[in-house]
């Protein structure tokens, strides 16, 4: 089944599968919870500079990416086979899957967070934080035990409750924007901001495993304790298999977000880090416009590949990856021609140097946002494998090339590294969703 335009302007089924509604519900507040982030991004530039944003950036950075490494987490697979239980409206089943993948995310984290605070020193060799700052990055990876709520926030996608999620990353990020604002304020020192990072991890698992727990006590009609975990494994054939390689991938993207950092604390100086810090958040930042329709697509291609409605899924895929498209590359236009005075403005005179690597950066978010739709949809397609070869190939490329290229053409060719990155992984998750589609066309 080929995809085309005429079709994709002409379609009847032009309502986006009735997915809107709750997109609208997400993007709405993405956009609240991006806008505050800015807001308090600048706060926190004004109030620590830039080498106080890079110290802190590096601070975080061990902890974190040994949370993505191990860490394993459930989410994707709760959401696959949760919703297979839904369709056989199998209330025992998902009420098992949910305890298990629960507790899937607290002994995930407890091992992360050992495996953290075993390692720092040695990781500090390359890293080279001063010993009062050590002792932060410490604390921070200590946060890591409170990392247990992926489970939950699988719940509040499985049933619709895109409200409540949405709710949770609006007061999150008030309250680190509210607490910022007291601290520029009181002209606080750089400890306190660290506090505020500390708090804002916290705040954002806490939150969703409160109101998931909440939510599956009155949506579903069996007491918690009554249904034992023993043969979740039977009833979800591939689950652990799902879970590793779905992980491997979110692992081998999101790692560059973190081992970037590390990688170039070695390299590079913290001013660099900072203005690169700089780039990366403002980039990610329009990446949130993503993040909703990825949140709830999910579901409905899975959905769509169990009940066989290939035409409609390959269909709701395109439109989303060409809305998606034209969303973001106006951005980019705004910030190639008018970056250099966009950024001194917003950040302060001392960021003015990085605006080339904003732009780069902001290409680098609108290619990978344009093709997220098709991450969701090879997990959904049960192309979790493929997925895992694309996305560790381009995350490999990223990862080498900044100790290939950094030294000698410094801190911008990360940025184009990112772009190079994002290239690779789009033109290969478009490879194996058509040749996906265009087999089980051949096979039906």
């Amino acid at each position: 089944m080929e995809f085309s335009i005429r079709k994709f302007i002409h379609s009847r089924s032009g309502s986006f599968e009735g997915v809107l509604k709750h997109i609208g519900i997400l993007i709405s507040a993405n956009a609240i919870v991006a806008l505050l982030g800015l807001c308090t991004l600048v706060v926190m530039t004004r109030s620590l500079g830039v080498v106080g944003l890079g110290l802190l950036a590096l601070i975080e950075a061990y902890p974190r990416a040994v949370d993505l490494i191990f860490r394993f987490e459930p989410l994707q697979a709760v959401i696959r086979y949760g919703t297979k239980a839904l369709e056989r409206n199998d209330e025992t089943a998902l009420l098992r899957l949910i305890k298990w993948g629960t507790l899937l995310d607290f002994c995930g984290a407890a091992f992360a967070a050992v495996i953290a605070l075993s390692t720092l020193s040695i990781a500090n060799h390359w890293i080279d934080l001063p010993q009062d700052q050590l002792v932060l990055a410490y604390i921070f990876a200590a946060t890591l035990f409170g990392y247990a709520s992926t489970t939950s926030v699988a719940v509040l996608r499985l049933f619709s409750r895109f409200d409540l999620y949405a709710k949770v990353l609006v007061i999150t990020a008030f309250a680190r924007f509210l607490l910022a604002v007291v601290l520029w304020l009181l002209d606080a020192p750089f400890i306190a901001f660290f506090w505020l990072v500390v708090v804002d991890a916290l705040l954002q698992h806490i939150l969703p495993l409160i109101i998931g727990w909440s939510l599956i006590k009155k949506r579903i009609n069996i007491p918690v304790h009554s249904v034992s975990m023993s043969g979740v494994l039977a009833e979800n054939p591939g689950i652990l298999r799902y879970i590793f390689n779905a992980n491997a991938n979110v692992l081998s993207r999101n790692s560059t977000k973190q081992l970037d950092i590390i990688i170039l604390g070695g390299l590079v100086s913290p001013r660099d880090i900072g203005l690169y810090q700089i780039a990366k958040r403002v980039a990610l930042s329009a990446l949130r416009v993503s993040k909703p329709i990825q949140t709830v697509i999910f579901p409905k291609l899975a959905q769509l590949w169990e009940q066989g409605e290939r035409t409609r899924l390959q269909r709701l895929v395109f439109r989303f990856h060409t809305l998606l498209l034209c969303l973001g590359a106006p951005v980019v236009l705004v910030f190639f021609f008018w970056g250099e005075k966009i950024i001194p403005t917003i950040f302060g005179a001392e960021f003015s140097d990085a605006t080339p690597l904003l732009t780069i950066q902001l290409a680098a978010s609108t290619v990978f946002m344009a093709s997220s739709v098709f991450n969701s949809a090879l997990l959904g397609i049960d192309q979790d494998r493929q997925l895992l070869m694309v996305t560790l190939t381009s995350s490999l490329v990223f990862l080498g090339g900044l100790f290939l290229f950094v030294p000698t053409f410094g801190i911008i060719a990360a940025s184009w590294l990112t772009l190079v990155m994002n290239v690779i992984w789009s033109a290969g998750c478009y490879f194996f969703f058509i040749k996906r589609m265009r087999d089980s066309t051949r096979a039906s």
